[in-house]
C-alpha cells in the first residue's frame, strides 16, 4: 500500500490551487508580454494601463482589463465586469481568458455557479494546451464534478499537463498509477511522476517517494534515500515527513 488509511493520495479540488487572485496576476503577466499596456501597468500607471487595453480592443487587452477589474487596479473591484472581460477574450480563444471564466464559473464569483460551464471553459483553454486547464479538467473528471466521471478521462488530461511540468498533475497522476484508476496500475510508473513532482520542490510528492523507498514499493527499498526525501519535505514544514523521519530515527526496521 502506498500511504497509510487516511493518506490516500485523493482527487480533490485544492482551494489553494483555486485561488483565483494569486492565478489571474501569473496570467495576466503571461497574457500581455511585450504589451504597453503591460510596461505601463508593470510602472503602477494604471489609468494609462487601462487606456492602453481599452485601445486594443483584442482579446489580450479584454483579458487584461478583467485582470484588473477583477482585482480593483485602476477601477472598483468588480467580478461581473471582470466576467464579462473575460468572456469577450474567451469567445475570441484567449486560453487565459477561457481558464479564468472557468474559474469563475467554478466558484459562482461575478456569475452564477455552474459547474458544466466550469467545465466547458476549462476544456476549451485545455485543448488549446493551457496546462492549468488540464489539470483542473481532470479533477473535474476524476470527481464527475460538471462532467461525467470519467478516471480514464481524468489521467489523459493529467498526463498532459504533467507532460508541460506541471507538479500537481504529476502528482496527481502518479496516484492513479499507483492505484490503477484510468490507468494499468504501475508501481514503478507511479514512483517516476512523483520523482518529477518531487524534484520540483512538492513536498507532497517528497513524502509520497520517500514512503515508496522506506517500502521497496515501485523502487528498491532505500532508508537513506526515503530519509533524503523526507528531510526535504520536513524543511518545508511537512508534519506528515517530520512525523516519518522521527519513526525511522527511532527504529529503522519500522513499518511506515
Amino acid at each position: 500500500m502506498l500511504v497509510s488509511r487516511g493518506e490516500k493520495v485523493l482527487i480533490r479540488l485544492s482551494a489553494a490551487l483555486l485561488l483565483l487572485s494569486g492565478l489571474l496576476f501569473n496570467l495576466f503577466l503571461g497574457g500581455c508580454a511585450g504589451n504597453p499596456g503591460l510596461d505601463a501597468y508593470r510602472q503602477g500607471d494604471y489609468c494609462g494601463a487601462l487606456r492602453e487595453f481599452r485601445d486594443e480592443g483584442d482579446p489580450a487587452g479584454e483579458f487584461a482589463l478583467g485582470v484588473m477589474h477583477y482585482k480593483g487596479e485602476g477601477v472598483p473591484c468588480d467580478s461581473i465586469k471582470a466576467a464579462a472581460c473575460f468572456r469577450r477574450a474567451a469567445a475570441n480563444g484567449h486560453a487565459g481568458a477561457q481558464y479564468n471564466l472557468g474559474l469563475l464559473y467554478m466558484r459562482g464569483d461575478g456569475v452564477a455557479r455552474d459547474q458544466r460551464e466550469a467545465a466547458r471553459w476549462f476544456r476549451l483553454a485545455a485543448v488549446r494546451g493551457y496546462a492549468k486547464a488540464q489539470f483542473n479538467l481532470g479533477l473535474m473528471c476524476a470527481r464527475g464534478d460538471g462532467v461525467a466521471r470519467d478516471h480514464l478521462e481524468a489521467a489523459r488530461w493529467f498526463r498532459l499537463a504533467a507532460d508541460q511540468g506541471h507538479a500537481k498533475a504529476q502528482i496527481y497522476l502518479g496516484g492513479m498509477f499507483a492505484r490503477g484508476e484510468g490507468v494499468a496500475r504501475d508501481r514503478r510508473e507511479a514512483a517516476r511522476w512523483f520523482r518529477l513532482a518531487a524534484g520540483q520542490g512538492s513536498s507532497e510528492a517528497q513524502v509520497y517517494l520517500g514512503l515508496m523507498y522506506a517500502r521497496g514499493d515501485g523502487v528498491e527499498r532505500d532508508r537513506n534515500e526515503a530519509a533524503g526525501w523526507f528531510r526535504k519535505a520536513a524543511e518545508q514544514g511537512s508534519v506528515r515527513a517530520k512525523a516519518y523521519l522521527k519513526r525511522l530515527d527511532e527504529n529503522s526496521s519500522a513499518a511506515l
